[in-house]
């Protein structure tokens, strides 16, 4: 009886399980159904945009590989070291056989070489610090590149909004037109007339909401993240930025400062050292290498072999123009201190080096290239940083001539809506006032934008942090800017 019941028992739990406790895939899938919302901000995107960057990862595991390099040219400070075993066993006919057993250690330091490992050992330590500072280029572009792209979506964004705006008021009218019309107090044409306006502006919000959809696109590219997961770009142009004034400016003082930190600058620098170091390597071609070599033996016909022997050398090498010639001697004692032995040998390659000429050369045009590298390096900065202050001054001239339009049209809407109103004006004058107001609107969110883009652009290239421009500008005692606001119409 208790044999039936444990089985039974086991199949009532099981099927309990199955229909009373909900599985734990269920609510998995409904989590996975829901659509999250992520919400990009400027600080946000460039984070994810780093984090997700395979390039950036590409250049940190390059400096790992140049810090193997340093300590590859270290170790040629240190001197070589060769542990050797050997056994010959040899057969003779009418002879005696012979076996010999041989353990030996052999070291080897080089004395001299006319500073060349010194020159290698800096050349690898300069190449880490052009790998360092290439993480900071490839940094600094990346940042810039996020940030124009979240600045020109933040604009679409915004002018999708001026567009639907202006269509909504320009709906308005032409529902007002069409019970002026059904009245009798207005024309067929007057009607057409604000219908092909309205289509105008309903061309232009399309165009503007592509553009969006595209742009989010290639900012999805830029950040590394799927196509397919819905973004928000969050943000407001006149409340999450300020608009200072760029007229104290002083352009003299941001090339210097951009002299002084731009990584660009100190890697050509770096690499006009590196030049050097490598035409002196090969102009020194001819300085001899010496080494000296120590060795120490045990041998014979039994293993461990009992017989000592011990020796040192002095070796000597060196270019002559395209020949290499060396030679030495040494000393050995062998058997004990019963056998002892004085060496000497030389000999000459000919012409088995006579790719010196060449390699001197290019070494000498490698030099001079990095050093005009340099300096233009060095130029192309101060025009960048000039060209990027006088960017920025005629961004703020744009802002205020569009600020000074949007004003008048917003004075202007005014107006024409009283006059429309009580019927000294048409609905259509309204609505033209309406999209020209709409295109002010736009001029001037998009003198804002590139603004911004010119302070990110000049904080890049001074090398500086973000929010550097304008906490300097505001040193210099600017006031922010208080102009009209893009969304806001005074009607």
């Amino acid at each position: 009886m208790k044999i039936l019941f444990i089985p039974v028992l086991m199949l009532i739990m099981v099927l309990c399980s199955v229909f009373v406790i909900p599985g734990p895939g269920i609510n998995a899938y409904a989590d996975a159904g829901e659509d999250k919302i992520l919400e990009l901000d400027i600080n946000r995107s460039v984070g994810i945009a780093i984090s997700n960057s395979f390039e950036l990862k590409e250049i940190m595991a390059r400096e790992d590989v140049y810090s193997l390099v340093i300590d590859e040219s270290f170790r040629e400070y240190f001197p070589s070291v060769t542990f050797t075993y050997m056994q010959t066993d040899e057969v003779r006919i009418r002879e005696t056989d012979s076996r010999e057993s041989r353990l030996s250690v052999n070291t080897e330091f080089l004395v001299y070489d006319g500073g060349k490992r010194s020159l290698n050992y800096d050349i690898a330590k300069l190449n880490a610090l052009v790998a360092t500072n290439d993480y900071r280029i490839a940094l600094n572009r990346l940042i810039m590149d996020v940030r124009t792209a979240y600045l020109n979506l933040l604009n679409l964004k915004d002018t999708i909004t001026i567009y639907r705006m202006t269509l909504d008021m320009g709906n308005m009218q032409l529902e007002f037109i069409r019970r002026e019309y059904e009245l009798g107090d207005a024309t067929k044409l007057a009607v057409m007339e604000i219908e092909a306006k309205i289509k105008e502006v309903e061309l232009s919000l399309k165009e503007a909401i592509d553009g969006y959809e595209s742009s989010l696109k290639q900012f999805k590219l830029l950040l590394r993240i799927d196509w397919r997961i819905p973004v928000e770009i969050t943000g407001d142009v006149n409340r999450d930025f300020v608009f200072i004034p760029p007229g104290k400016i002083d352009e003299n003082e941001m090339i210097s400062l951009a002299v002084r930190k731009r990584k660009e600058i100190e890697s050509s620098r770096v690499k006009s050292e590196i030049s050097r170091k490598n035409m002196e390597i090969a102009e020194s071609y001819y300085i001899p290498n010496v080494s000296m070599g120590l060795n120490y033996s045990l041998s014979g016909e039994e293993f461990p072999p009992r017989e000592k022997g011990w020796g040192i050398n002095v070796k000597l090498s060196t270019g002559i123009f395209g020949n290499t010639a060396g030679g030495g001697t040494g000393y050995t004692e062998s058997g004990n201190e019963n056998s002892r032995a004085f060496s000497r040998d030389a000999s000459v390659n000919v012409m088995d080096n006579m790719q010196y000429k060449r390699i001197i050369a290019e070494s000498r045009i490698d030099s001079a290239k990095s050093d005009d590298e340099q300096k233009v390096t060095e130029e192309s900065i101060a025009v960048e940083v000039v060209n990027t202050c006088q960017g920025m001054k005629n961004a703020w001239e744009m802002i205020e001539i569009s600020g000074r339009r949007v004003e008048l049209y917003n004075s202007q809407l005014e107006i024409e809506k009283l006059k429309a109103d009580m019927g000294e004006s048409r609905r259509y004058d309204l609505v033209e006032k309406e999209i020209e107001w709409s295109k002010a609107a736009v001029a001037l969110l998009d003198a804002k934008i590139k603004y911004l883009v010119s302070i990110s652009a000049l904080e890049i290239a001074t090398g500086s942090d973000s929010g550097f421009i304008k906490n300097y500008l505001q040193g210099k005692g600017e006031n922010e800017y208080t102009g009209p606001d893009t969304k806001d119409q005074n009607k």
